[in-house]
């Protein structure tokens, strides 16, 4: 191959096959959209589901939480500023 062009052409096909593998790959067209009936009965897949459930709670109450509380600071003065002076950390004597 000592035409460029040629180069050129065969690199940009690679790479355009090198993409549409990584779409097909992505899509995962192997996979089901929907659980099987035995996948619904799974004792482990019922425990998460219930633990997903209660960390959305938790979610949600943490939201309202930080909700209230930015209400009550916005509404609250802010503090007084003070400047305090420090007495030295370390003293040394000289002869």
């Amino acid at each position: 191959m000592t035409s460029h062009v040629a180069r050129l052409y065969a690199l940009a096909a690679s790479i355009l096959a090198l993409f549409l593998a990584w779409i097909g790959v992505a899509a995962a067209p192997w996979q089901a959209e929907t659980p099987t009936p035995a996948a619904a009965q799974d004792p482990v897949a019922a425990s998460l589901a219930r633990y997903e459930q209660r960390l959305r709670q938790d979610a949600r109450l943490v939201q309202r939480i930080l909700k209230r509380r930015d209400r009550e600071q916005a509404a609250a003065p802010p503090p007084a500023v003070r400047i305090v002076t420090a007495p030295p950390v370390a003293t040394t004597r000289t002869s």
